[in-house]
């Protein structure tokens, strides 16, 4: 059957690792520091893609402009027909030019220079897209087409050698402004010699407005589900680390108590082994001596061990040693505590004991030990056990005095004929 965790019967965690806690909030806090990082990275990375893509079509605006501007240039104009709604150019008759033609039929056309192109292609570009573009002069012939603050700024960068000028604008209604400047050529005299240009001078430059609103939109909606993704991305990763280092903490503590009880239990029988037994006889008799209260301490050792061992071998040994451990455990009470210090050699450490409970209590190990054979497969044999007990007094110089003298006694109880208890 899969082993499932019932989160509810975990312990807490830490309660046993306390230097985890900073280890966790250490990574934790490494992990976000970086997610976060990279996503910053991106969120500054969407705002400027979102600014290269307005100025590269600002740019792509202006070069398509500036292809019109001349292709008309190379035709020297273009004519169109005078409909309603169709003005001449009333400053190319400033100029002495007139802009008007008859032909036959009655028909007369008027010329629409490159100026006047850009600014009715502008018109219709504002009413379909909100892009507006015209051509800006700091000398203009149309009064129109004078800059603004903005564009003044641009077209003084442009004489000091500036390729293009841009700016984002701010605001309810925010703008990307682009300007590209337009040099004299030999054909802008023909209108601008008046001027006072020369050929290569900066005569003014195309202006675009491009609309940032669809833009800024996008912009912010790509900036959101960046900040989402990067809370649920921080999110995870922490609680994902906590989570398995929960986990960790549980198992190294488990794995801390395996140790500590391989470290203080006898491998073979699973009682108490000799370390941890004399520590806790320590204990147990300075306890007893500042409560005043007796402690009473028994040695019992299997009779003729080596013989079985000899007789059935070493692995019905231990199967002995194992059974007698259990009987021994089973017949002691919960306080006592019962330990293996030797080879077939156990030690009971029972607190708060008086001389009569004393010994009852060492002739109920030996009899239950005794009671029934022990055997394995076709083998079969009586346990018979010596025990030897004492009572600490006041004249015990330390717990070693009072184990010796349940050591004299377990002694006697040998020499006296076995299977016998004898007080020390």
């Amino acid at each position: 059957m899969q082993k499932t965790f019932n989160f509810h019967l975990w312990p807490k965690p830490f309660k046993y690792f306390e230097y985890a806690k900073l280890f966790v909030i250490t990574l934790c806090a490494i992990v976000a520091f970086i997610v976060a990082g990279i996503f910053a990275v991106l969120y500054t990375r969407t705002s400027n893609l979102m600014y290269e893509r307005v100025r590269e079509q600002a740019a792509t605006y202006a070069d398509l402009i500036m292809h019109t501007k001349m292709w008309n240039y190379d035709y020297g104009g273009v004519y169109v027909e005078k409909r309603r709604g169709v003005a001449s150019n009333a400053y190319l008759r400033q100029l002495g030019v007139n802009p008007d033609v008859k032909v036959e039929g009655g028909r007369t056309f008027t010329i629409r220079n490159h100026a006047i192109m850009i600014e009715e292609i502008s018109q219709r570009s504002v009413e379909k897209d909100g892009v507006r573009f015209h051509i800006v002069s700091l000398k203009p012939i149309d009064p129109g087409n004078a800059p603004d603050q903005l564009e003044r700024t641009a077209l003084s960068q442009f004489a000091q050698g500036e390729s293009e000028w841009h700016s984002l604008g701010k605001g309810d209604n925010p703008v990307f402004r682009y300007l590209k400047p337009l040099f004299v050529e030999p054909s802008c005299l023909e209108c601008h010699a008046t001027k006072g240009y020369k050929v290569g001078d900066v005569i003014g430059a195309i202006s675009i407005t491009l609309p940032l609103s669809t833009y800024i939109r996008e912009t912010r909606t790509n900036k959101i589900l960046i900040i989402a993704a990067a809370a649920l991305t921080i999110c995870l990763l922490v609680t994902l680390i906590y989570v398995l280092t929960w986990r960790l903490v549980i198992k190294l503590d488990e794995v801390q108590k395996r140790l500590k009880k391989l470290a203080s239990t006898d491998e073979l029988t699973g009682l108490r082994n000799r370390r941890h037994i004399m520590k806790r006889l320590e204990e147990e008799f300075e306890r007893a001596g500042r409560l005043n209260e007796p402690l009473c301490l028994i040695m019992l050792d299997i009779d003729h061990f080596k013989r079985i061992n000899d007789t059935y071998g070493h692995p019905f040994g231990d199967l002995v040693l194992k059974r007698v451990a259990r009987r021994l455990q089973e017949a002691t009470r919960s306080y006592d505590i019962t330990g293996r210090i030797g080879g077939e050699e156990f030690l009971v450490i029972s607190p708060g004991t008086t001389a009569e409970e004393a010994l009852h209590l060492a002739e109920r190990l030996r009899t239950v030990v005794s009671q029934e054979p022990m055997g394995d497969g076709g083998k079969e044999v009586t346990i018979t056990i010596s025990a030897g007990f004492a009572l600490s007094s006041p004249a015990d110089s330390g717990s070693e005095t009072l184990l010796k003298r349940a050591d004299v006694a377990l002694y006697r109880a040998k020499q006296g004929g076995r299977n016998r208890v004898e007080a020390g």
